[in-house]
């Protein structure tokens, strides 16, 4: 069982899915809310029956988050993290197509492995040129990451590369984790990419759909941090997130700004970076974006 292409092809998964939701999206002139967005989305990840029917990271409901704010009112991207109620998709907060703030996060699980294909993209649909800087910016950085993060290396010390990083372009990593202690990372392992599951995981895997909650904390719990203090060295066959959460230091009208990536690192000291992004800036008209690696 190839691990890191299962990742591969889960994270496209929500990628593609997303791709057919937002082009029916854009294509209709009608209010869409945030949970018709997450319900759109959900329905076409769930065409796809190598996946689970929700996500792991749950809550919010069905481990899909979906958030919309506009360039001048940012309040529904002021988080730490998308688990509290107040921040699971709502159905009177609608998408605004000429000043909309997008964020959108889903992480469908592989029903054979329990990989999961973490995705997570910020969308804009304005002209203000400090958000645009940001988003190219925040991108950047995770390539950067990337192209610094090297086999044998510790998590600790990929985390101080994108600490600098962030520093560097005057941004703070916004983040909340309840399953990392220190509550400083930019990414994590993930899971039975580069370790075989116990008996018991497999129990709980096979459970399945009967106890999605029990699938959805082993998860959670395998995870390794890319933090200040984890000193897990990256080694192949190996897949890990690179998440930074910006916002510009000392501006309460910046917006909170992710990506998720994933990093994988193959045998014989090749690498890979996994975005998926390219075509939906496209279709949003984020063209200043930077391409994919």
């Amino acid at each position: 069982m190839d691990k890191l292409k299962i990742c591969k092809q889960t994270r496209k998964i929500a990628a593609d899915a997303l791709c057919r939701t937002l082009k029916k999206i854009l294509k209709s002139k009608k209010q869409v809310s945030e949970v018709s967005f997450r319900d759109m989305w959900l329905f076409e990840m769930r065409k796809n029956k190598s996946i689970f029917p929700d996500d792991w990271y749950m809550p919010p409901p069905h481990g899909i988050g979906v958030l919309f704010a506009t360039e001048d009112d940012i309040d529904r991207l002021n988080f730490k993290s998308i688990r509290p109620e107040e921040f699971w998709p709502r159905d009177d907060v609608f998408l605004d197509r000429k000043k909309g703030i997008v964020l959108l996060y889903a992480g469908p699980v592989d029903k054979k492995s329990a990989v999961i294909g973490d995705f997570e993209i910020t969308l804009y649909f304005g002209k203000n040129k400090n958000i645009q800087n940001q988003l190219k910016t925040n991108l950047d950085i995770i390539y950067q990451i990337f192209k610094n993060a090297k086999q044998d290396m510790m998590f600790l010390d990929v985390y101080a590369c994108g600490s600098k990083l962030l520093k560097k372009n005057n941004l703070v990593n916004i983040i909340y984790s309840v399953s990392d202690p220190t509550n400083t990372n930019i990414g994590h392992t993930v899971p039975f990419s580069y370790e075989d599951m116990t008996v018991q995981e497999k129990k709980i895997l096979k459970s399945g759909n009967k106890t999605w909650e029990k699938v959805c904390e082993m998860i959670s719990k395998k995870r390794k941090f890319v933090n200040t203090v984890e000193d897990l060295k990256i080694k192949p066959p190996m897949a890990i997130t690179i998440e930074p959460r910006s916002k510009i230091k000392g501006k309460k009208e910046s917006p909170l700004i992710s990506f998720h990536a994933i990093m994988l690192i193959k045998e014989k000291g090749n690498r890979e970076l996994l975005t998926n992004y390219d075509r939906i800036f496209k279709l949003t008209g984020m063209n200043y974006m930077p391409k994919e690696l």
